[in-house]
């Protein structure tokens, strides 16, 4: 803290800087507060006189820090200072001196107020107090709260980053969109056997390529037999023992036939599975066809019945404003009658 604001705060010399700023951004110090010793910007200077009113900051001196810390309350005497020091020193009293005959007179100023004005001041301080107490706990507040929200999603972004099931969730929703346009698969391509959106067949690769709704694809692809794979491994395996029976085979020649009948059976499996990879997509894209529907009608449901509210709002203040002249006209016309009974 600078040299001048008291014992207390001698302990550590000041750096020159303010203390509300960033270390590694801080401007230098213009003033310090004689009553709490911190030094501060102008900015921060100007904050701190309006937060606290009975604070008297004034003017910071360069260089005038260099007292030691005084141990155990008593005095350990001063480390020997250069010139510049000493004449900083001065100057600093010399300031001091002027701030003192400064409060002295406007504490005589404050002495000739009335004591309304007294009891005012105080009220307004007790408030600004009061609503800076109230300040200091709302930020923490919003401190703790910004804190909470970071490590919650801190948190969340790590799930995200090692959960296997939000990337497979995030995957199958990418495949239900069209790659090149991003837009939902509701059309199936017969010759390409192949789920694209509505864009593609006309300005897309599928051009007057032959088309299908997902409905009649679902149902063309289950209603295919699919005895073809046990049928191919039936005649695989009557084909096997012909081959095994005949003794003119050799074991060269076995081998090769053994590898040429699976390869005709694993081109079967691979049909089967990609007719079977086709229903599940299909299935993915009627349901989210399904959902967007049922969403849009839910959408639609809502602004008729938004209009249908502001429709009755309007009619209830029509009537409510045709209902007040009335009122008022009741209320005349007894009082009328009264006065002329009266008279």
């Amino acid at each position: 803290m600078a040299s001048g604001v008291g014992a207390a705060f001698e302990e550590l010399p000041h750096d020159g800087t303010c203390d509300e700023c960033e270390p590694d951004e801080a401007p230098g110090a213009e003033e310090v507060c004689r009553e709490c010793g911190f030094c501060y910007c102008r900015r921060h200077a100007e904050a701190h006189r309006q937060k606290f009113l009975s604070h008297h900051l004034t003017e910071y001196i360069h260089g005038a820090q260099a007292w030691t810390s005084r141990a155990g309350g008593e005095g350990a005497g001063k480390e020997e200072v250069g010139a510049k020091v000493e004449q900083a020193g001065e100057v600093e009293s010399e300031a001091g001196e002027e701030s003192e005959s400064e409060e002295d007179s406007e504490s005589e100023e404050e002495s000739e107020t009335e004591e309304e004005s007294e009891d005012e001041s105080d009220e307004e301080s007790e408030e600004d107090s009061e609503e800076e107490m109230e300040d200091e706990q709302e930020s923490e507040a919003e401190e703790d709260n910004q804190e909470g929200e970071s490590e919650a999603e801190g948190e969340t972004e790590a799930e995200s980053e090692f959960d296997p099931e939000i990337e497979m969730e995030a995957e199958r929703v990418a495949k239900r969109k069209c790659p090149d346009r991003g837009l939902d698969l509701s059309t199936y391509c017969q010759e390409d056997r192949q789920l694209i959106c509505v864009l593609c067949p006309v300005i897309g690769a599928h051009q007057g390529h032959q088309l299908s709704t997902l409905d009649e694809a679902f149902e063309e692809l289950r209603s295919k037999d699919s005895g073809e794979l046990k049928a191919a491994m039936i005649e695989l395996v009557e084909r096997l023992k012909f081959k095994s029976s005949d003794p003119k085979v050799t074991r060269d020649q076995m081998k090769m036939f053994i590898q040429q009948e699976f390869k005709k059976v694993q081109k079967v499996i691979a049909d089967e599975e990609q007719k079977a990879l086709h229903l599940v997509d299909i299935q993915e894209a009627m349901a989210t066809a399904h959902v967007t529907e049922i969403l849009a009608d839910i959408q639609s449901h809502m602004d008729r019945l938004m209009t249908q509210m502001a429709q009755a709002k309007e009619q209830l203040d029509t009537s409510n404003e045709s209902a007040e002249p009335k009122a008022e006209g009741d209320e005349e016309g007894p009082s009328g009658a009264s006065e002329e009974e009266d008279t």
